[in-house]
């Protein structure tokens, strides 16, 4: 089941437009015996005992921890103790793009440790922290009269990445005990992520990559779509059109700008580039999301 259709199954207090579902405590054995795929999704076990799968393989999750799901898996929720508490999030990545902007919270081997070491074990107090941020989603939520309903849902899930951040950069010194228990493929993996978070407004081939990696194309593009599901070519894309979404919420800057700082050969090349991947010219996606935002403030 994808997002979507998983937020047929809870009430509209939980959702917000398609964009945003908040499973909480009290609604969450819902998502027992559920196949979860193609969906972006943070889960956080307060107490108790939660079995699963991801990607086929099995895992257990023991409160107070964490997953963090990337959308290229599945996910199978397969049992769970009499006491269990825990949290899911689902998030799309207009939501989240909209929310965070051009903000990456965390640090860049946050990629390793989603793919290598999914569960992380938290403390009670990282527990309670992001616990605290989800209190605050859920009561937004809840309250759809509220007049700034849609700002503190953006507001909120901004905190709570935040606060993840924060959290895994005191995880991230705990990756150099892990290294011995992590493959090669995981190295490239991250070495490409880095590259690209680097490069991707200058670089748009793969050649790039494999060449400053030491590979070919056709190895690392073999590595990159086994570990993230997405291909190399694919990872830059997605680079770009985040940038690009950026980018055009700022009218002081042109679409012709925009083109030659994300190097592109001209700007029929970038237009023809974002109408590929957004269904919709660049220009017109700047005029959906001008009154996009007009609408939202007339509603007030």
């Amino acid at each position: 089941m994808t997002q979507k259709e998983l937020s047929l199954l809870f009430p509209p207090a939980f959702c917000r437009e398609g964009l945003l579902l908040l499973v909480s405590p009290g609604n969450f054995h819902k998502l027992e015996g559920k196949t979860i795929e193609r969906s972006r999704l943070h889960m956080l076990v307060c107490d108790g005992i939660l079995e699963l799968e991801l990607n086929g393989k099995a895992y257990e999750m023991r409160g107070p921890s964490f997953l963090d799901v990337m959308d290229t898996v599945t996910v199978r929720i397969n049992g769970a103790s009499p006491d269990l508490r825990a949290w899911c999030l689902f998030v799309t990545f207009e939501f989240a793009s909209e929310s965070l902007k051009n903000l990456r919270p965390g640090p860049l081997n946050h990629l390793l440790e989603r793919l290598c070491l999914p569960v992380w074990n938290l403390s009670q107090k990282e527990n309670g922290i992001l616990e605290k941020q989800l209190l605050l989603l859920k009561e937004t939520l809840e309250n759809p009269q509220h007049y700034y309903r849609q700002e503190l849902c953006e507001t909120y899930f901004r905190s709570f990445s935040l606060e993840l951040g924060n959290i895994m950069f005191t995880h991230a010194e705990n990756m150099d005990d892990a290294a011995s228990c992590i493959s090669k493929r995981d190295f490239v993996t991250l070495n490409f992520m880095k590259l690209v978070s680097r490069h991707f407004m200058e670089e748009h081939n793969i050649d790039f990559y494999a060449e400053a990696l030491c590979i070919s194309n056709k190895h690392l593009t073999r590595i990159v779509k086994e570990m993230t599901g997405k291909t190399p070519h694919t990872v830059i894309c997605n680079e770009l059109i985040h940038q690009a979404m950026a980018m055009l919420e700022d009218d002081s800057i042109s679409v012709a700008q925009i083109a030659e700082q994300l190097h592109f050969s001209d700007q029929a090349a970038f237009c023809k580039f974002f109408k590929k991947h957004k269904k919709v010219s660049p220009m017109a996606y700047r005029r959906r999301n001008r009154t996009d935002n007009v609408l939202h403030k007339s509603e007030r």
